[in-house]
């Protein structure tokens, strides 16, 4: 969020031509008034000047100032071009235009205007510090940390800069500068309420939940009813596993700000993870007013489909919305829809379309990119929990609900040769993109190191990392990554194995619906729908969890695994 420096009351001298004390006094007025945050009572002052003098350019910059305040945006731009016009040299007016047009989200029109004021005045820090907090807002980062780095060049104690500064190291990754940066803006002025937050930002970043819960509570003690601060601080609780304690600080971002979505989405999150499924789904629903979610959003012209009204008789359109492992967990209610005498359209991923042929109660399934049948309401399948009322012991799972190709299982059969052992299929890592990656991922080595000798061991994995490839040649595991096109290329290879071992990617999901016997290890902080405590998944009966007891500590799990699977091939 773009986060300027405050203006300031007085940027350039004003002009005061003698013999007008009633102008003179009313504009010092104005100026107290927007000093004391009374920013309303100050441009009451001013209208009446300009409307007596239109071109009055003191009066132009400082009305158009408090109309940026007051977020009155349009008018603030019309006033602050008046004053430009009136007097085009001045940097005061081109940095508040900078600001207004920041506040109206025109964020490279923002940074025009920075350049523009540091043209004319190139000691203006606040000017090179905004211009960096804009190009953060257009992800330009590294052009960001420039601009802060100037403006603290020009200003050694600027405490905004340095904090601003850390989000955009932070943005790029580099946390330890982050902190860094943010420490030393709190040495120059520790009652930042922002700065703190910030700090808890790079701390939660950092996996250090203490530290970082300690910067939030100290923002809060700043500033109570911190509404970012409150928002934040749920994540430190919840990944020390004090749920009821983030719930409740969720609970109080929202009395603050009843349509924070962020908040309900991060309610609905810890909620699924403690198993209260109705709330939580409800809770989940918030994610479409979430600016992240914007660009995946469907925009039909049908309405959306939640449970709400019948649907006997209509055609019910189900499309998948995030990742792959997402649609394998939740087309489980394609027939439950079906029963309710719905006609069900599913759309699905190219790599899913063909295994997806095997779903009962589909009567029509497209391929996502083609085009769409008629249909009378839809419905994302993440939603269909919430629609069909799911609690934890309603939750529909009858596996196998998936089924692998015959033909292509036999091929497998054949390439694998004689079944004369167990058979173990690996999947170590997901995808690296993923924000969760670094705690759900293991390096091959440390996996292959923990298991047993006996078992006959094949990667399922399509793709293997780079570092991971000595691994996976030294230690002679068989790899089919080329051949495994498809969804169902790798369902027909998980059918011919007597166990798939997988972290928590979409092999776990796919191996949980064929109903093949599916160990998964999970971090400590594990995602919601594997909830907590508990090594086994109401999802999928055929799944064993595996979870660390520290975070970013696999040696529990794996050694515990590594004994069960001694058992299992005895």
């Amino acid at each position: 969020m773009f986060a300027p420096t405050p203006f300031s009351p007085d940027p350039e001298p004003p002009e005061m031509p003698e013999g007008d004390p009633t102008r003179a006094s009313r504009l010092q007025a104005a100026r107290t008034l927007q000093a004391q945050h009374q920013h309303a009572q100050a441009a009451a002052l001013c209208e009446p000047l300009l409307a007596g003098a239109p071109l009055d350019f003191d009066v132009l910059l400082l009305l158009g100032v408090l109309k940026a305040q007051t977020q009155q945006l349009d008018q603030s731009v019309d006033l602050l071009c008046r004053a430009i016009e009136v007097r085009p040299d001045s940097f005061a007016a081109y940095y508040a235009l900078g600001y207004a047009m920041c506040k109206l989200q025109q964020f490279a029109a923002g940074v025009e205007c920075f350049d523009q004021c540091l043209a004319l005045n190139p000691a203006y820090a606040e000017a090179a510090c905004d211009r960096g907090s804009a190009l953060v807002e257009l992800g330009q980062d590294q052009a960001a940390l420039e601009s802060y780095a100037l403006a603290i060049t020009l200003r050694p104690a600027y405490s905004d800069a340095w904090s601003n500064q850390g989000n955009a190291l932070l943005a790029l990754g580099q946390t330890d500068a982050a902190i860094a940066s943010f420490d030393h803006a709190l040495t120059l002025n520790p009652r930042s309420a922002a700065t703190h937050l910030n700090l808890g930002n790079a701390y939660q970043a950092a996996g250090e939940a203490a530290l970082a819960l300690s910067s939030y509570d100290q923002a809060i003690a700043l500033q109570p009813n911190y509404l970012l601060a409150l928002a934040n601080r749920f994540a430190p609780l919840k990944q020390q596993h004090r749920l009821d304690e983030a719930v409740a600080c969720c609970n109080q971002a929202l009395a603050l700000d009843p349509q924070h979505a962020d908040t309900y989405w991060n309610r609905g999150l810890t909620l699924l993870l403690q198993g209260h499924l109705r709330q939580g789904f409800a809770d989940y629903h918030w994610r479409w007013k979430r600016a992240t979610f914007a660009p995946i959003k469907r925009n039909f012209h049908q309405p959306l489909w939640l449970g709400d009204t019948p649907v006997r008789g209509k055609t019910v359109l189900l499309h998948a919305e995030q990742g792959l492992g997402d649609s394998l967990q939740f087309v489980r209610y394609t027939q439950g829809l079906a029963d309710l005498g719905a006609r069900v359209v599913l759309e699905a991923e190219p790599a899913l379309f063909e295994l997806f042929g095997t779903l009962s109660g589909v009567d029509q399934l497209v391929r996502q990119g083609q085009a769409l049948p008629d249909f009378d309401l839809h419905c994302p399948l993440l939603s269909l929990p919430l629609a069909m009322g799911t609690d934890l012991d309603s939750i529909p799972a009858p596996v196998p609900y998936l089924h692998a190709d015959p033909k292509r299982k036999a091929q497998w059969r054949d390439r694998l040769g004689p079944h004369t052992g167990l058979r173990v299929g690996l999947v170590w890592s997901g995808s690296p993109t993923h924000q969760d990656d670094h705690n759900r991922s293991i390096a091959l080595a440390a996996l292959l190191a923990h298991l047993p000798e006996g078992p006959q061991y094949l990667s399922l994995q399509k793709d293997v990392r780079p570092s991971d490839q000595a691994a996976l040649q030294t230690q002679g595991l068989l790899h089919f990554g080329p051949e495994l096109q498809t969804f169902s290329d790798t369902a027909a290879l998980c059918a011919c194995l007597d166990l798939v071992i997988s972290v928590d990617t979409s092999v776990a999901h796919l191996s949980g619906a064929l109903g093949q016997r599916t160990w998964v290890l999970l971090p400590h902080l594990p995602d919601w729908r594997w909830l907590m405590h508990r090594s086994d998944s109401p999802w999928y009966p055929s799944a064993r969890l595996y979870r660390q007891a520290q975070a970013r500590d696999w040696s529990a799990p794996l050694a515990h695994l590594a004994l069960d699977l001694r058992a299992l091939a005895a």
